[in-house]
């Protein structure tokens, strides 16, 4: 297992941030095009709705899986590597998704897409947890969380223009390019700083120690003693909310108000402009929850909960009001995800399992944006959109009745 240094040079733990940063940035514009596209694609009869959602259901499932068991690989291998893998194989699936004809090969080239961008997250969250002092750790934890939205605001800018000069199979083109850069740019600057940290870092405590005993907690005991399962189906439905809900914003758009495909994207794009006043309010809220994960998540679960009861009885009404519901949503799954994915693992430095825990959420969270992407597009073809909204409501709620009943709750293995 390669052991990391701490890093406390302010320009080098920035330049290593800023490299995690683009890395995850740019995996977006590589995930997030197949939404942008999937409208044109419809359009085009080159997928039906169904079949539309399960290739973004096995994306998830796909991406899911890879989080749990690239999680527990980023804790034993070279994380650095294991994110260039991703970027790369990341680059050929979608180069391979342009030129795909049929529903079958698409299928095959997306799952392999969601496994490879499973390579990147964990190994980022290892990366902070041991390499970075703790001041700046929670800081770019939290920023971080810029690149999921600039990511996804770059993403479906680019699908826009590019389906605004050429087509739908050019979207993939132009995201692969994108990951392919970024590959490059990965391995030449994450072996800059491991060299500088090899050379003027300092030994951190708690890896220091647990790497010294030569032994790593059992995820097991991690997932049953800190009481880790508690949180899962909160998890699941944030996962459902964030990402799944997120797929069908610019068909709901479109079908809703009859605007063209190109259109409903560019509405979308107010998302995560406002997605990123999640992650900042999760970093207030936090701290006045006296830093409590559980008690955190029921504040914006209570949020999700009312925003969508608003767009149930009021969505169709107007597109600007639809957006902003919408933004409302992802905004506060935005910061459920913050405190879920992005903080809580970092408790787990000690036991050697940050990439594992965050793998586990991860995957935890994209189990519930697989189904629900299949899911959705099955009853809007069979039940309509107001029941589908109906189905959102009740589950969200469900979790914040969870999370309020467990917001006392405190993750930790005793010694």
């Amino acid at each position: 297992m390669v052991k990391f240094k701490k890093i406390s040079d302010e320009k080098m733990a920035f330049l290593l941030f800023a490299l995690c940063w683009a890395a995850y940035f740019t995996s977006y514009i590589g995930r997030l095009n197949y939404s942008s596209a999937m409208t044109a694609m419809i359009g085009e009869q080159v997928l039906s709705k169904t079949e539309a959602g399960f290739i973004s259901m096995v994306y998830f499932f796909a991406y899911g899986i890879g989080q749990l068991t690239n999680g527990i690989m980023g804790d034993r291998f070279h994380p650095g590597k294991m994110i260039f893998t991703g970027l790369a194989v990341a680059a050929g699936a979608n180069f391979l998704m342009g030129l795909a004809t049929s529903f079958l090969l698409m299928t095959v080239i997306w799952g392999v897409n969601g496994y490879a961008q499973a390579m990147i997250w964990p190994p980022i969250i290892r990366i902070f947890a041991e390499m970075l002092e703790e001041k700046q750790k929670l800081k770019y934890c939290i920023n971080i969380v810029s690149s999921q939205v600039v990511g996804t605001l770059a993403a479906y800018l680019l699908a826009a223009a590019v389906m605004w000069m050429a087509d739908w199979r050019s979207v993939f083109g132009a995201a692969a390019l994108c990951l392919a850069v970024m590959a490059l740019v990965w391995l030449r600057g994450f072996h800059k700083v491991e060299r500088f940290s090899m050379e003027h870092g300092r030994e951190g405590q708690e890896a220091g120690r647990r790497m010294s005993a030569g032994r790593q907690e059992s995820f097991s005991r991690v997932l049953t003693v800190s009481g880790l399962a508690l949180v899962i189906f909160p998890v699941v439905i944030h996962g459902m909310l964030k990402d799944g809900v997120t797929s069908w914003v610019p068909t709901y758009i479109s079908e809703t108000f009859l605007t063209s495909p190109s259109l409903s994207i560019l509405v979308t794009t107010v998302l995560p402009v406002i997605n990123l006043t999640g992650a900042y309010a999760a970093q207030l809220i936090y701290p006045r929850c006296r830093r409590r994960e559980v008690e955190t998540a029921a504040v914006f679960f209570a949020a999700a909960t009312a925003a969508l009861a608003g767009l149930r009885l009021a969505g169709s009404v107007s597109m600007i009001l639809t957006a902003v519901l919408f933004a409302v949503i992802t905004a506060s799954m935005m910061a459920v995800n913050t405190v879920f994915v992005n903080l809580l693992p970092l408790r787990f430095e000690k036991t050697g399992r940050v990439s594992t825990v965050s793998g586990f959420l991860n995957a935890m969270a994209y189990l519930g944006t697989a189904v629900s992407t299949f899911t959705i597009g099955v009853m809007v073809e069979k039940f309509g959109w107001d029941v589908t909204i109906d189905t959102w409501v009740a589950l969200t709620a469900a979790a914040l009745v969870l999370c309020v009943i467990k917001r006392k709750k405190v993750f930790r293995i005793p010694e």
